[in-house]
């Protein structure tokens, strides 16, 4: 019996009850994509007339007509006949031959859909050393895709890894229905814990609480965990905290053969890495790279940060490590840190790294970043830009003469780059007017126009209307649009007011609030694109659809509002005026349970976690006007929040609300009336140090929010008579109008992690 994945079964259900013919389930190495596979054959949907399951692993690396016999013969047994052998020829179109045996599953006149479920799918094109075979890739896909073409009730559901889904372009996707299978929830892990055995043993429930934390509600290791415990504690029934120290000392003893693959495979600064991660733990599991940094630097005090950062970024492709907002990580499965504590040193893991061959001088700076206001000036003068810029120019005229002459020239081809962002996953970033960087040949400082460099992946979530709600727009829609503006394109055809769109922290999904009639309600929904390592795979849903497959994840009559992403994506906060004053409530993404954060009677909008989980911080009315403040924050099982021990930030006369974190957490930017007029403003994280960095008096600016690199921020004005979106310097230089459309109102920009 497979536990925790009712709700996956059920949606496999659904989708091939109204037709769809394609799905594809993706997730990490062990988190259940087989079981899955199985259990979706013993507990067939009421519509499939039989299921035809081939698992791919056992033909990895074998040659393609191996792989066409072996799905044959899969099928043939269903059929009860046996079916001849393609003869080995790899040019062999198998598409007739599977297409016939498909058919004769099925009696005359028979309609009922038949599921083949090709399990593992990836590793028909992967090597015995994990080298993808990009030929095989294709050949594959085509089959699958003939096969679907001219087999009208044939339903595919496919499985395969996270990397390989990533790397995944092929006609055969689009449309198709796409399902990531990621670790349980809470509840489902701890009903896996203790319903096998309930009637044996007796749990406590803290002891199942902390074998789902170690195993971070990862199935495989969760069940490794259940065999152990139960090895242990069937005989006198009982099960508590003592034993789970027990088991955890002796899984921690034995040989992961998982654990050590990982190890070995990975370098020797991602080990070193591992190891501080390991050692750090930090506050509910998240590490920042600050922190990983600076523990490394114990030491050797030479260590450069930026390699450490990329071990970091890399770690969290692999899905060993979780990123969590901008700066901050956490291990994937918890017990793997507690395997690297136990068996490696960090001085034996340091010993023999070349930190100098490692460092690239250039880009360590930006590893940790500081707030602009910190950084010093640069040291270069004008003598030194004036030589420099001499013999700059005659290198790039020859240069540019080449080019010109071999026809490689391009416009923009030698504009100034942006400034680099923290992340290789970091998408869409704005530069202007770049700050020179001294480099060993620095350009001859010339006047340039603002630059914005943009992809075409949307990169801002907002909501428009038409302006005064009378044109195209009566109502406030969810649109998305580029960094610069452009590739507008609408998410939410409804007559509700769709209003307070967010991006989660992972890209992955958007939250926003819809007011039915008199009720606002939250709603998630699928983000357009998804951004992998390797660059970002176009939508294969239609625009109108994005809104039609939106979940409600409140359902509940009284108003629900100013909506915040915790930083793993896992959690929602909003306000809620439920008993009468606005209550902060915390909600799983997946809408399965809600929890209640403040119940003191006292009203509080616009919570936002921090980016390393510590912290709340929102807008509450404890006097006669708004002021932000911040507690200890709700962890990622919901609980821990401290608002007993909240901390009063702002004093002015004035409302401030909207307050929004940094991507490293340093800095909050919030709104305030306090001069009259709303503004822009932005503080340190402890309260001080509070400017007004948009600075236009008779206007209105709202709802600030950080650039992915914390270099901008982005806010919406009526200071050119309606409202538009606007973006600038984080000290609130170089504003851009990014939209600048008369006749449509923008507002509630969002952008993308």
């Amino acid at each position: 019996m497979l536990y925790g994945r009712d709700d996956t079964l059920l949606w496999i259900g659904q989708q091939l009850s109204v037709g769809r013919r394609l799905l594809i389930v993706h997730g990490a190495e062990l988190i259940g994509k087989s079981s899955l596979a199985l259990a979706l054959c013993s507990e067939l949907p009421p519509d499939a007339s039989l299921c035809v399951l081939f698992a791919c692993k056992p033909y990895q690396g074998c040659a393609l007509p191996e792989v066409w016999n072996a799905l044959a013969a899969a099928i043939g047994e269903r059929s009860g006949g046996t079916p001849e052998f393609l003869p080995g020829d790899p040019d062999e179109d198998p598409s007739n031959y599977l297409r016939n045996l498909l058919h004769g599953l099925c009696a005359p006149g028979e309609t009922r859909p038949i599921l083949l479920i090709l399990d593992d799918l990836h590793l028909l094109w992967t090597g015995q050393h994990g080298q993808p075979d990009e030929a095989a890739r294709t050949r594959v896909l085509e089959v699958l895709m003939h096969l679907l073409e001219t087999v009208p009730f044939l339903r595919l559901l496919l499985t395969m890894s996270d990397v390989a889904f990533e790397r995944l372009s092929h006609p055969l996707l689009h449309g198709a229905e796409i399902l990531h299978l990621g670790p349980l929830s809470n509840e489902d892990a701890q009903q896996l814990i203790t319903r096998p055995a309930q009637s044996i043993i007796r749990f406590d429930p803290g002891a199942v609480r902390r074998v789902a934390d170690l195993a971070s509600n990862h199935p495989y290791y969760l069940q490794r965990f259940c065999y152990a415990l139960f090895e242990r504690c069937a005989r006198d029934g009982n099960l508590n905290q003592s034993d789970v120290d027990v088991v955890l000392e002796e899984l921690l003893r034995q040989t992961d053969l998982r654990f050590q693959e990982i190890w070995e495979r990975a370098d020797a600064v991602e080990r070193a890495a591992l190891v501080a991660m390991s050692r750090l733990k930090g506050t509910h599991g998240l590490t920042t790279r600050q922190e990983v940094v600076a523990y490394l630097q114990r030491f050797d005090s030479e260590i450069p940060a930026q390699p450490i950062v990329r071990a970091l970024d890399q770690l969290a492709r692999q899905g060993v490590l979780v990123r969590m907002g901008a700066l901050s990580y956490r291990f994937a499965v918890k017990l793997f840190s507690y395997w690297v504590e136990r068996h490696f040193v960090p001085e034996r893991v340091l010993d023999g790294i070349d930190w100098e061959r490692l460092e690239t001088p250039a880009t360590v700076a930006e590893a940790v970043p500081e707030p602009e206001d910190e950084k010093s000036p640069s040291a270069w003068t004008f003598g030194h830009w004036v030589i420099a810029g001499l013999g700059t120019t005659a290198l790039l005229g020859l240069l540019l003469w080449g080019l010109i002459f071999a026809g490689v020239w391009q416009v923009g081809l030698f504009e100034t780059p942006a400034t680099p962002t923290l992340s290789p996953l970091l998408v869409d970033a704005i530069s202007l007017v770049p700050t020179p960087t001294p480099t060993s040949l620095p350009p001859t400082p010339t006047p340039t126009s603002p630059i914005i460099i943009t992809r075409t992946m949307p990169s801002i979530v907002f909501r428009a209307r038409s302006v005064g709600g009378v044109g195209d727009i009566p109502n406030w829609q969810i649109f998305v649009m580029n960094v610069d503006g452009s590739g507008r394109q609408r998410l939410t055809f409804t007559n509700n007011e769709d209003i307070t769109p967010i991006w989660s922290p992972d890209g992955r999904w958007i939250a926003y609030v819809s007011k039915r009639g008199e009720n606002r309600e939250i709603m998630v929904m699928s983000a357009p694109n998804v951004l992998g390592p390797s660059g970002v795979e176009a939508s294969r849903i239609a625009p109108e659809q994005y809104e039609a497959r939106a979940v409600n994840i409140t359902r509940h009559p009284a108003n629900d509002w100013t909506i915040g992403w915790s930083p793993d994506s896992a959690l929602i906060a909003f306000s809620s005026n439920r008993g009468g004053y606005w209550r902060v409530f915390v909600a799983r993404a997946d809408g399965t349970a809600t929890y209640p954060i403040t119940s003191d009677g006292v009203s509080r909008l616009s919570p936002v976690w921090s980016p390393d989980y510590k912290w709340m911080a929102y807008s509450a009315k404890r006097e006669n006007n708004w002021d932000i403040y911040v507690m200890p924050a709700p962890g990622p099982d919901g609980q821990g929040a401290r608002p007993e021990q909240e901390r009063r930030l702002t004093f002015a006369e004035g409302n401030d609300l909207s307050p929004m974190y940094s991507p490293d957490g340093r800095r909050i930017a919030f709104e305030s009336n306090r001069d009259g007029n709303t503004e822009i403003y932005v503080m340190n994280g402890n309260g001080s140090n509070q400017r007004n960095v948009s600075n236009f008096p008779g206007a209105a600016d709202h709802g600030p929010v950080w650039s992915p690199d914390g270099r901008q921020i982005m806010f919406y004005s009526n200071r050119t008579g309606n409202w538009d979106i606007f973006v600038m310097s984080s000290d609130g230089q170089n504003v851009i109008n990014l939209t600048n459309t008369p006749d449509v109102d923008e507002q509630e920009p969002f952008w993308r992690p």
